[in-house]
Parts: structure tokens; C-alpha cells; sequence
């Protein structure tokens, strides 16, 4: 009997006993073994098509970063070991956008945080900061850390103007620290969407993009000089102290645009004002796939959209991620309307993104280590790798496919909780039959 054979606490049955042992797992020092491992590291050439993943990896986590990564690791003294039997394991899933823990009911004004709306005049807009109201008791992070994600990007959206405001790096482990990052991303909305606080023209979105980037640039270069100047309407002095850092290129702006119009209007603005450039939505993006790799403009896109909804869909296809990936763009998914309650369903769009022409390795890389990129923390996540933050998922099947989910999530190096609110009406009602207590009432406690 090895060394490993004899520290191995071996985990046999079913896989409700898994799950099981994983769920009370709460050692600083786990070791995940006999698992296919993918790892997200380098993935390249030949493994892009099958993603890397290799089988009979060992993986140790201690103190909430990756240890070592190997075969026939010896689990350190006082580990908790698990024997994953064969399952693949992935990095922890990255929403690259979303309002989670801003939204709770989207219909409830109270309940609803994700942008300003209102009678009469805001003065506010890039300067809204999502760490000011960011929740992490939402029901929804539980539900979606469930689903395998473990960071996210939280965003407010655009509202009363075409700025949004701030987005926050946070993980889904529910605590008070969870915020990562805070002011990680401005938004800004154009094309269609942006149309509406700029004179109703394209020409009145980028002109106003523009001078708002002068404005900032200004302000920023001499702020007493600034305040002295006459002022007449324009953003409020908060809102160009936070786009001053988009300005200077030091903050990622993400552009909702769609178009391939206003995608090489954004190419050129990237060129003329070095803004960190993300387009979410680029639905027409794959027309100019080449020109925006060579801006190094990442794309963050809905893969399932196939028919047009507007005129700046025209083009809308369901190769599109493959396309984009195939001339070089980094690309990551994300899902409006309803993404930030289903966020756990952004493998389903990785699955379609396959099915259409996108090896398996750039799916899950999209739903992993890119997002870490495109927002400048890939030293610390999106992959298995010593150092790294121990986000890390144990999945029952392959996490491209709808019937698979998670039988554990690490964040940090610890083993979450998969209990949630669905999971507990779930078990509430399962059992339909008469007893002392009405159902209402059943597994209160």
C-alpha cells in the first residue's frame, strides 16, 4: 500500500455521499485527488481543442491558495483528502458581468440597486461605486455558487445616463469581505442603447463619449484650475474624478456596443485616448474580428444570439465566439437579460459556443481564465496553478453539458455550501404527504 493509499480517506458510493463529505469538509488543508484536472494554464494547440484536462492529477490547497499540483501527491499531515474518482475538476467559474448583489427583484425599486432611475434630474453617473450597495447575503450568490461560479463582476448599468458607474471584482462566498476589488470597470452604453441620452444619433454618442474623456482628462491634470472655470450643465465633478482613471487608461471601460460601425468607432477611440477598451455585447463582432484583436480589445458576448432583434443585430450568428477566438480575440460570455439570476448557466453558452465551431478548451477558458484576463487579475485566478487564489469546482459530468453540476466549490481553499434557497424548497416539498406540520412550515429550522 503507497504512502497516498494509506492517507487517502476514501470516498465510495454514491454520489449524494460525495457530496456529502465534500459539504462538510472544513480544514484549511484539502487535497483533491485522482480527479481530470483542467487546469487552464497555458492551454494551446492541440489541447485547445480537448481543453488539457488530465486524468489522475492531484490537487492541494492550503491556506486558501494552490499548493501543488501532480501525480501521487502525498496528502499533508491533517489534510482533508478527497478521492474525486475520476470527476473533472475546473477552476472556479468568473462572471465577467453581471448585478449580483445589486438585484434581488428586479421589479422591486427597493430590492433593485443595479442602476438610477427616477423622476427629474441625477447628478450622478460614473461616480456610482457598486461596493456602496453590493450585498453579499443575496439569495442569488448562493444560488449561483452553487451553479460552480465563484468571482464575479458587479456592475451598475447605465440609466438616467449613458455612464453606469463602477463595477466590483467580488467572490461568491457570501462574507462580508468578499468584495475583491472595488472600482474595477467603468461602463459606458453606445449604439442603440446609448442613442437615447445623446440626441438620438450614433455621431451624439461618440461625441459625448469624447468630450467626456477631455473633460476628465482636463480636470484631472488640475482640478483647482478646473473649479474655477465657468461650468454649464456636463457631468458633476464626482462623476470626472471617476472617469479620470479611464482617461488615463488605468481603469477598464466597458462599452455595451453591438454594431460594426460603432465597434470600429470604438477602435479608433482606443487608438486616439489608450482607454482598456471591453466591448460587452458585440454582436457584429466577428465582422471585424481581426482589426479587434489587433487593438487587443476583449469581447464579452451573448453566444446563443442568432437572429436579429435590432438593427444593429443584422448580423447576429452563433459562430460568432468562434470567429472571434479564431482571429485572436479574447473572448468571455454573459447573458441579458436574466444573466445575474442564472449566472450558473454560463456553461450552457459555452456548450453552444462549441457546437458551433469553438474548440472546448477556448469554452472554458472563456468561462475561466479570460475574464481574469480581460480584468487584469489573472495572477491570482481563473486557473489551477501554485499560487493561485483555491477557486476550484469538482464537477458530477462534463460542465458543458445541462445536466451537469457542481458536487463542490472551493473559494479560497474552502469547501462552500451548495445549500441555497431553491435547494431548500426543493427538499421542503419534497415529501407531499400529510404530517403533524403543514408544509409552510416543514424544515424551518
Amino acid at each position: 500500500m503507497t504512502t497516498k493509499q494509506r492517507s487517502r480517506k476514501l470516498l465510495t458510493g454514491s454520489l449524494a455521499a460525495l457530496a456529502a463529505a465534500f459539504s462538510g469538509a472544513g480544514a484549511q488543508t484539502i487535497a483533491i485527488q485522482n480527479a481530470r484536472v483542467y487546469t487552464m494554464a497555458n492551454i494551446a494547440g492541440d489541447a485547445l481543442q480537448s481543453g488539457g484536462g488530465v486524468n489522475n492529477l492531484d490537487v492541494i490547497v492550503r491556506d486558501g491558495v494552490i499548493a501543488a499540483i501532480g501525480e501521487d501527491l502525498a496528502a499533508p499531515p491533517g489534510a482533508t483528502v478527497i478521492n474525486a474518482q475520476g470527476r473533472i475538476v475546473t477552476p472556479g467559474l468568473f462572471a465577467p458581468w453581471s448585478q449580483i448583489g445589486l438585484v434581488e427583484l428586479s421589479l422591486d425599486e427597493e430590492a433593485n440597486d443595479s442602476a438610477t432611475d427616477g423622476e427629474g434630474e441625477f447628478a450622478f453617473s460614473a461616480a456610482l461605486d457598486a461596493a456602496d450597495a453590493f450585498n453579499p447575503a443575496s439569495t442569488l450568490i448562493a444560488i449561483n455558487r452553487a451553479g460552480g461560479v465563484t468571482r464575479a463582476v458587479a456592475a451598475p448599468e447605465p440609466g438616467l445616463n449613458m455612464f453606469g458607474g463602477q463595477g466590483a471584482i467580488v467572490d461568491l462566498s457570501g462574507a462580508p469581505t468578499s468584495i475583491v476589488r472595488a472600482q474595477a470597470a467603468q461602463s459606458v452604453a453606445m449604439g442603440s442603447a446609448g442613442i437615447g441620452y445623446n440626441g438620438g444619433t450614433r455621431l451624439g454618442n461618440w461625441a459625448a463619449l469624447r468630450d467626456a474623456l477631455d473633460e476628465a482628462r482636463a480636470y484631472a491634470a488640475n482640478p483647482g484650475a478646473y473649479l474655477m472655470r465657468p461650468r454649464a450643465g456636463g457631468l458633476s465633478i464626482a462623476d470626472l474624478r471617476a472617469l479620470g482613471p479611464v482617461a488615463q487608461g488605468r481603469q477598464p471601460l466597458v462599452v455595451y456596443v453591438n454594431s460594426a460601425t460603432d465597434l470600429r468607432a470604438l477602435i479608433k477611440l482606443k487608438a486616439q485616448y489608450g482607454v482598456n477598451a471591453i466591448v460587452l455585447g458585440g454582436t457584429e463582432a466577428h465582422l471585424v474580428a481581426r482589426d479587434l484583436a489587433a487593438a487587443n480589445i476583449p469581447v464579452i458576448l451573448n453566444s446563443w444570439l442568432n437572429l436579429p432583434s435590432q438593427f444593429e443585430d443584422l448580423a447576429a450568428t452563433q459562430a460568432n465566439a468562434a470567429k472571434l477566438q479564431a482571429a485572436g480575440v479574447t473572448i468571455a460570455f454573459y447573458d441579458p437579460p436574466s444573466g445575474t439570476h442564472n449566472l450558473w448557466l454560463l456553461p450552457q453558452l459555452a456548450g453552444n459556443a462549441v457546437a458551433n465551431g469553438l474548440p472546448y478548451g477556448a469554452a472554458l477558458a472563456a468561462l475561466t481564465i479570460n475574464p481574469a484576463r480581460i480584468y487584469g487579475v489573472a495572477d491570482r485566478f481563473g486557473s489551477i496553478e501554485i499560487g493561485k487564489a483555491g477557486d476550484i469546482v469538482v464537477w458530477d459530468g462534463d460542465p458543458l453539458e445541462v445536466s451537469t453540476r457542481p458536487i463542490a466549490v472551493l473559494i479560497d481553499g474552502k469547501v462552500t455550501s451548495l445549500k441555497n434557497r431553491q435547494t431548500m424548497l426543493r427538499d421542503r416539498y419534497k415529501d407531499l404527504s400529510r404530517g403533524d406540520l403543514p408544509h409552510a412550515y416543514r424544515g424551518a429550522n
